[in-house]
């Protein structure tokens, strides 16, 4: 019998829930921008950061942002 390991999976800080919540309100109020544009506006330049689990809070932001454009 097969044992199922559970993977760790990185979680999100609480800043970072945040931040992907005003990509959502971002994505209404900018209409236009695409999110590469609406990330510029929010994080500057050097956009998301590399952290342990940078790549899923990009992840996590992308998603808030179609799934807000699909909406309107």
């Amino acid at each position: 019998m097969v044992k199922s390991r559970k993977v760790a999976t990185p979680k999100l800080t609480v800043a970072q829930v945040c931040m992907s919540a005003n990509f959502a309100d971002a994505a209404f109020d900018y209409p236009r921008e695409t999110f590469a544009q609406i990330a510029v506006r929010m994080l500057g330049p050097k956009g998301f950061p590399k952290t342990k689990n940078g790549a899923r809070f990009k992840r996590e932001c992308r998603e808030v942002f179609n799934l807000e454009r699909r909406k309107a």
